[in-house]
């Protein structure tokens, strides 16, 4: 299942779910619809594709995701802040057959470590104005993208509560992921009205805690009877 989340909220958005043979990238093409003008789009280095990023910038949306060390070599100008402007071109190696290869791109480079790690982070970004978008609120803003990895905690070990998906058929098992992304966006929904209310963000309330406070009322409904009232 590949998904695109919001990052504060946690609500999931939009996913798809594709076979075990499937590729990750080809996938989460599908999840291109949802994603509009003003969106800031955070990806990890497996999803990067020129073609992708060239569709992504089509539909108004900027991008800052992590690609390899081997790509944007080509240096245009280097900002004061310590980020480049590089250009990325189709790999002429790539097996393109049938297809038109996708036209460079211009992007700003922004490189960095993590404290006590030895490998360079590599983000790419289409915030190009590095007066307006500092590296360092960039680089910082990108560690947000692992607010999905929480997200996927939350369905998989606390609200699924079981080792293993229960259906046994391939159809079943599409309904119950489903099924789980329905009951998490509507408690994160419920949570992000909570946070409204108390003048809060989303991120500081709990899923856990909200988790049961659904399971409670579902399993005992207050002030709600089937029966029609007597005359």
């Amino acid at each position: 299942m590949v998904a695109v989340t919001e990052c504060s909220s946690h609500a999931v958005l939009d996913a798809v779910i594709g076979g075990w043979k499937d590729s990750e990238r080809i996938v989460s093409d599908e999840l291109e619809a949802h994603i509009g003008a003003g969106t800031l789009v955070l990806a990890d280095r497996g999803l990067w594709g020129l073609a992708r990023w060239h569709r992504y910038r089509d539909r108004g949306a900027h991008l800052l995701w992590r690609i390899e060390r081997r790509a944007a070599r080509r240096v245009q100008d280097v900002l004061p802040d310590g980020s480049y402007l590089a250009l990325i071109q189709a790999n002429k190696h790539a097996k393109a057959t049938g297809t038109v290869k996708a036209p460079p791109a211009l992007v700003r480079v922004i490189e960095y470590r993590v404290d006590g790690q030895a490998d360079v982070i590599r983000l790419v970004t289409s915030l190009t104005d590095h007066e307006q978008y500092p590296a360092a609120e960039l680089a910082t803003l990108y560690a947000r993208r692992w607010e999905i990895e929480i997200v996927f905690d939350e369905i998989k070990t606390h609200q699924r509560g079981r080792p293993i998906l229960r259906s046994q058929t391939p159809d079943g098992v599409r309904q119950e992921i489903y099924a789980h992304l329905i009951v998490h966006h509507a408690t994160r929904d419920l949570l992000n009205e909570v946070a409204q209310i108390a003048q809060t963000s989303a991120e500081r309330t709990s899923f856990t805690r909200a988790l049961h406070v659904v399971r409670r009322s579902v399993i005992t409904p207050c002030g709600f009877s089937p029966l029609s009232p007597k005359s």
